[in-house]
């Protein structure tokens, strides 16, 4: 069995690969980073922005990798997030949760790769014109529009991120994804621990786990098993359900940090609303979520929780990280 030296040791020795974070991104952010031992991480540059905003976004980023560059850098593919393991920097992978900043057009599909957004949500919560996501009053499923951006996006090496997509949408996604380039889910949770829409069913994460995809587990605690009351032993607990249900290759961590941002705070009811502004979709714009990984800062406290749950040396390696990067290499490049 794995001690608590010696898990601090494999957790410092290895890379740790966060597949979400959406927090309010600031030096503080990137120095809890550093701090916390997270060599690689996939960052939310946009969500209801069109194209324009979108642009802006990722221009702040763009700053940020210059003014920071002591400890920060930006991952176009999985040689970066190596590479900034080695040098002691956090690597940023630009991420959306929603494909409104391409408007109507796929072309820019394209314009966003080559500025490095690397990886894509087909909706955010709601109907855009690719599908629907989970909170939409009908499912309808993948558009025709949509097929196209799949393959567009397949093409040019770009994730296709499933975790706020209906499950109709999530459905034919998995089936419909080119060979070779299976979809994700960055940042759920398990139907089969506790029954929630935005949950993913057994039946999706084995669809997923059978096209080789991917599943980040999210530790945002009233979707799971336990509530608020969630520890981060409960986090791994759900790690160990996901893998019983596809294996320990297709699963890593996808934390949905929103470090920095308040409950309630305009941010956050920003993202809870239909666009931004109409329908409230979810409660969480002001109501109490417990995330019981803790600050990023202490993030090496998840390798004691898996050592404390049995786990080998060589599942904790790859839960941490390295699984990220094995599916990150088929779809980005290694």
């Amino acid at each position: 069995m794995v001690s608590e030296s010696e898990a601090r040791e494999i957790y410092a020795s290895c890379i740790h690969f966060d597949g979400l974070n959406i927090c309010k991104f600031s030096p503080e952010i990137f120095n809890a980073w550093r701090e916390g031992g997270i060599d690689g991480v996939s960052c939310t540059c946009g969500l209801w922005e069109g194209f324009r905003d979108s642009i802006a976004n990722v221009v702040q980023w763009k700053k940020w990798f210059e003014e920071h560059s002591d400890i920060l850098m930006q991952a176009h593919n999985v040689r970066d997030i190596r590479e900034a393991k080695t040098v002691g920097k956090t690597a940023v992978l630009l991420s959306w949760q929603n494909t409104a900043g391409i408007e109507d057009k796929l072309d820019y599909l394209r314009v966003f790769r080559d500025l490095g957004v690397r990886k894509m949500q087909l909706t955010y919560n709601t109907q855009n014109y690719s599908g629907a996501g989970y909170t939409e009053l009908n499912d309808s499923g993948l558009t025709g529009f949509g097929r196209e951006v799949i393959d567009e996006m397949a093409k040019l090496g770009i994730v296709c991120d499933l975790s706020h997509v209906g499950p109709k949408t999530s459905r034919d996604v998995i089936e419909y994804a080119p060979e070779g380039k299976p979809p994700c889910f960055s940042h759920v949770l398990p139907c089969g621990m506790k029954e929630h829409p935005r949950n993913k069913s057994d039946e999706l994460i084995k669809m997923i786990g059978a096209k080789g995809g991917f599943v980040g587990l999210s530790q945002f605690g009233p979707h799971m098993k336990k509530g608020n009351d969630s520890t981060i032993d409960d986090y791994v607990e759900a790690l160990d359900y996901v893998i019983g249900l596809i294996g320990e290759d297709l699963v890593g961590i996808g934390s949905d940090s929103s470090e920095g941002h308040g409950r309630p705070s305009d941010f956050m009811a920003w993202c809870n609303k239909d666009k931004g502004y109409a329908r409230r979709l979810t409660p969480w714009g002001s109501e109490k979520v417990v995330k019981p990984l803790g600050p990023l800062a202490e993030r090496a406290e998840l390798a004691l929780a898996m050592a404390r749950a049995g786990w080998s040396e060589e599942k904790m390696k790859k839960v941490l990280g390295e699984n990220w990067l094995s599916y990150l290499e088929k779809i980005i490049g290694a």
